[in-house]
């Protein structure tokens, strides 16, 4: 049982995601894990990420189809108009048959005329869903821990630590090399000896 927001509650929960499942049963199945537990569970939430619409096709329509459902539609109807009539007037019985053969039949050609109506551009029965990717029980800040842990989804509700700065790289200019250096590597240059003779 849930209860529709009031004006003032019109913004995102705030806490930290605590568990995350792919279907509004398996979040509504943790909830009611941690409330069967003594954990105060004021201040959850179930929040539903990457809504989609999704459409269902349930069958191909036909007038048989189109028919029965108008029938029971004005059968059920037409009852419901009886009974409040013979209550008003106890001494009309005969309205408990009439009204909901008036029914039956008004049914059957509403829902004939209508489908004649649509038809051509819709001839299939479908039902149509708002479902999200993914559902995120967040909690608030003091319970998250005891949430996390009773749920048993502890690594998902860790926040990502930082990645590390790699340091500075520090260009180093050619100098003169060192006796080591010049060891290892090629042999020094002595100077050119000159020719002049006088």
């Amino acid at each position: 049982m849930f209860q529709q927001a009031g004006r003032g509650d019109q913004t995102m929960p705030r806490g930290v995601v605590v568990a995350t499942f792919d279907s509004y049963e398996q979040a509504q199945a943790a909830v009611g894990k941690l409330s069967k537990s003594d954990a105060d569970i004021a201040g959850l939430a179930i929040v539903g990420s990457d809504l989609k619409l999704v459409e269902r096709v349930v069958g191909r329509l036909t007038w048989g189809k189109v028919a029965l459902a108008g029938a029971m539609r004005g059968l059920g109807f037409g009852a419901f108009i009886g009974l409040v009539y013979m209550l008003l007037v106890p001494e009309a019985i005969a309205s408990i048959l009439l009204f909901p053969l008036l029914g039956l039949a008004f049914g059957i050609i509403m829902g004939v005329v209508s489908h004649s109506l649509v038809r051509r551009k819709r001839d299939f029965a479908s039902v149509q869903q708002v479902l999200a990717s993914r559902y995120d029980v967040v909690a608030p800040q003091e319970i998250a821990g005891r949430a996390m842990h009773l749920i048993g989804q502890r690594a998902q509700g860790t926040p990502a630590a930082p990645a590390e700065e790699a340091p500075p790289m520090v260009e180093q200019l050619p100098g003169p090399a060192s006796a080591p250096e010049r060891a290892a590597g090629e042999r020094p240059v002595s100077p050119p000896v000159s020719d002049d003779r006088r």
